[in-house]
């Protein structure tokens, strides 16, 4: 036998010794007697686990005495009473975990709950009273600001004059061409305007649907290569991107390949487009020229100009007039 299982079988007969001397003392209570023989007995250690600590080296062989250390003081075993409340100590340190069930905290300030709580939760009726008064004005106060700010009323121009918002057609989800583009020399010297003769809508989503019905409509039923306009004017004030710059259309026989088409969505016999759809028109065209697309002296005519038709409405056609670049082919046929 080693010298270390000697060590460990000599320590835990005398462990053992040492639990049966303390069944003969006296005990207060059965619960003490439980706590102590059930801490001596997860106290012994095994001949077999060969722990080798700095306590096992300096145990006396010579003497069988054996000293428990609690809290770091050392007590024979006679003084019970003061092992068993150091014990006690002990355990009360390693569960001491709070714990909280059904806190209920009300009309209260600087609260921590953990090791330390403190509850200020005192206040007269006059100041629970006052703070009251003040939520329910600030409540208020918010409500109306919300009312203020969150439902805007209906606003002449949509965006600003200057500005256009020209929609692509990736966003209105255009079908391919069923061909190739054929191609204009730009600058563009003519725009011819025309209507769409359809429903016309002031909300992006309805304007989507009805130009994706008239590239259908075009495709399949008249067998043209894509959606005859170049662009398209929604009365939400949007500009969406037909065929585009410099491609030749299918708006205006006689007329295509040397011209740019912009159709107004919408019926425009009676009545006018919105004024967001009309200075969007515009806008568009100036940018059209900033940007190289259109001669700076293009001329502006109306569908009904040159061919037999009702496009782009009277109304429309009528207003058209008063806009500059507006092409008057009649005055010109009468001075020739």
């Amino acid at each position: 036998m080693s010298k270390i299982d000697g060590l460990n079988a000599t320590k835990e007969a005398a462990t053992r010794e040492w639990i049966e001397q303390q069944k003969q003392v006296p005990r207060t209570t059965d619960e003490e007697n439980d706590d102590i023989s059930s801490i001596a007995e997860s106290s012994i250690i095994s001949s077999s686990d060969g722990y080798e600590t700095e306590a096992e080296e300096n145990f006396d062989l010579t003497n069988n005495t054996l000293t428990t250390t609690v809290l770091g003081n050392q007590y024979t075993p006679t003084d019970m009473a003061v092992v068993i409340e150091n014990l006690r100590e002990l355990l009360n340190s390693i569960n001491s975990v709070q714990t909280l069930e059904n806190v209920h905290i009300e009309n209260s300030s600087n609260v921590t709950i953990g090791n330390v709580t403190n509850i200020n939760a005192t206040s007269t009726a006059a100041e629970r009273k006052s703070n009251d008064s003040l939520i329910t004005q600030a409540s208020e106060e918010q409500e109306e600001r919300v009312k203020r700010d969150a439902f805007i009323e209906r606003i002449k121009y949509k965006i600003p004059k200057e500005l256009c918002a020209v929609i692509p057609r990736g966003t209105w989800l255009a079908q391919m061409p069923m061909e190739e583009y054929d191609y204009i020399q730009k600058p563009v010297k003519l725009v011819i305007v025309s209507h769409t003769a359809t429903e016309s809508s002031e909300k992006q989503a309805i304007n989507i649907r009805i130009i994706r019905d008239i590239q259908c409509f075009h495709i399949e039923s008249r067998e043209w290569n894509d959606i005859a306009y170049n662009f398209l004017v929604g009365c939400d004030g949007n500009v969406y991107e037909g065929r585009g710059w410099g491609v030749v259309g299918a708006h205006t026989i006689g007329y295509n390949s040397k011209s740019m088409g912009i159709a107004f969505i919408g019926c425009f016999m009676r009545h006018l487009p919105s004024d967001a759809a009309m200075n969007s028109c515009k806008n568009f065209l100036k940018k059209g020229v900033e940007e190289g697309h259109l001669a700076p002296d293009y001329k502006l005519i109306a569908a009904c100009q040159c061919r037999s038709t009702e496009s782009p409405g009277r109304r429309l056609y009528e207003e058209l007039q008063t806009w500059h670049h507006f092409y008057n082919i009649a005055e010109e046929d009468d001075n020739e």
